[in-house]
C-alpha cells in the first residue's frame, strides 16, 4: 500500500475561480423529461453548474485567476514559488505542458520546475503528496499547486452527465515548515476500472480506417457507484489502523463531490456525523479535480476563524484512483470563490500562427 507521512510542509493559502455562465437543472427541461431532470437532481443533489459558454475561458484560465488571487489577497511573491504542478485532464494542448505556460503567464521565475499531471477526481490529494514530497529536503520551499477540470455545457448528444459536471480551477500554496506534522497519506489504483469512465477519445482509438471518435463523456454509473462505496470505507478503514486515528480526530470531512447518494452511503459506513461533512455539489455540480479545493473554499472561504483546524479528505474516482490525505488548514487562509470570464489569447494566436505556417 502506498502509505506516506510527509512532514514539515503545510498548506498556507487555497483559492477556487469558476467561470461566470451558469446551467441549472431547468434549463434541461427543453431536452429531457422533466421527471427525469427532477429525480436525477434528488437523487444525485446537482441543481445547477457554472461553465464557459463560449469555451474561450477554459482550466488554466481559472487556474490562473485563482493563483492570482492568492498572489494579491495574501501578498506572496510570485519569485518565491519553486515549483508549479499542474493537474488536470483538459490541459490547453496534448503538447507542450500547460504548467510551462502557466509558469510564464504567472510571471513566476525561470527558476522554478513546472509539469502536468493527468489525474481527475482524486487529482487533489495525489497533487498534496507530489508537492509536500517536493519540499521534503527543505531546499524548495513554496510549490503552487493548480488543480481543475472544465467539461463542455450541453454536448450535440444531451444527456444528465452535461449537468453532473460544471467547471472549477484552483490554486493551493504548499509551504515547507519546520514546525508542521506535515500530510499523511494512504493512495491506491485499481486500474482494471479504467473502462468505467471516460476512455471514450484519444489516440488509442484514432487508429488507421477508425479515425472518428465520440468526445462525450462515458460513465458506467453502476460501476463507478460501486467502487466508490466499497472501495472508499475501505480506505478510510486502513488509513485510520496505519495512523492510529479516528474520524472523531477531524473537524471536518472532505470528500469528492461526486453524487449525492453515493457520499450518504460512505459517510455512514465510515460513521462521520453529517454535521462535519460539507457539501458543494448542488451549487458547482461535480468538477472532477477540482471538488475538494472547491469544497475547502466554499466552506471556509467567508470564515474568520484564525486558528489551525484537522481536516481529512478523500479523491476517488476515473482510472480508478483514490486517495485520503490529511493536514490542519486555517480558515483564514482560505479565500471566497471568485468568477471569471478571463481568456489567454496569446495563447490562441500562437497556435494560429503555427497552423497557418503549417498550411504554406
Amino acid at each position: 500500500m502506498a502509505i506516506d507521512h510527509v512532514k514539515n510542509v503545510k498548506i498556507s493559502a487555497v483559492a477556487c475561480a469558476v467561470p461566470n455562465d451558469k446551467l441549472t437543472a431547468e434549463d434541461f427541461y427543453q431536452y429531457l423529461e422533466k421527471d427525469v431532470v427532477d429525480r436525477f437532481v434528488k437523487d444525485v443533489g446537482v441543481s445547477q453548474k457554472f461553465y464557459s459558454k463560449d469555451r474561450r475561458t477554459i482550466t488554466s484560465d481559472l487556474c490562473y485567476e485563482a493563483a492570482e488571487e492568492i498572489f494579491r489577497k495574501k501578498g506572496i511573491d510570485k519569485k518565491s514559488i519553486d515549483g508549479l504542478i499542474f493537474i488536470s485532464q483538459t490541459p490547453d494542448y496534448p503538447a507542450p505542458a500547460t504548467a510551462c505556460l502557466l509558469q510564464y503567464r504567472l510571471g513566476l521565475s525561470e527558476n522554478c520546475m513546472a509539469y502536468d499531471v493527468s489525474l481527475g477526481c482524486s487529482g487533489y490529494v495525489y497533487g498534496l503528496h507530489m508537492a509536500a514530497t517536493s519540499l521534503q529536503s527543505g531546499y524548495m520551499k513554496k510549490i503552487l499547486l493548480l488543480v481543475g477540470d472544465t467539461s463542455d455545457g450541453i454536448s450535440p448528444t444531451v444527456s444528465l452527465n452535461d449537468l453532473l459536471f460544471g467547471d472549477c480551477g484552483s490554486a493551493t500554496i504548499v509551504e515547507y515548515d519546520e514546525m508542521s506534522d506535515g500530510f499523511k497519506f494512504d493512495l491506491r489504483t485499481i486500474g482494471n476500472g479504467f473502462k468505467a469512465l471516460g476512455a471514450t477519445t484519444g489516440l488509442r482509438y484514432a487508429h488507421i480506417g477508425n479515425p472518428s471518435f465520440d468526445p462525450s463523456i462515458h460513465m458506467d454509473g453502476l460501476s463507478i457507484f460501486t467502487f466508490s462505496i466499497s472501495q472508499v470505507p475501505k480506505l478510510f478503514k486502513s488509513f485510520f489502523q496505519s495512523f492510529n486515528k479516528t474520524i472523531e480526530d477531524y473537524d471536518t470531512v472532505l470528500l469528492h463531490q461526486a453524487n449525492k447518494s453515493m457520499l450518504e452511503v460512505i459517510i455512514k459506513k465510515i460513521k462521520a456525523d453529517i454535521s462535519k461533512v460539507p457539501f458543494s455539489l448542488n451549487e458547482y455540480a461535480n468538477t472532477s479535480s477540482a471538488t475538494i479545493p472547491n469544497l475547502i473554499c466554499h466552506y471556509y472561504g467567508e470564515s474568520n476563524i484564525d486558528k489551525d483546524i484537522p481536516v481529512i479528505m478523500a479523491g476517488f474516482g476515473i482510472g480508478l484512483s483514490l486517495g485520503i490525505a490529511d493536514a490542519k488548514i486555517n480558515p483564514i487562509n482560505i479565500l471566497p470563490i471568485i468568477s471569471t470570464d478571463t481568456t489567454w489569447d496569446e495563447g490562441r494566436q500562437k497556435v494560429l500562427e503555427a497552423n497557418d505556417k503549417l498550411k504554406k
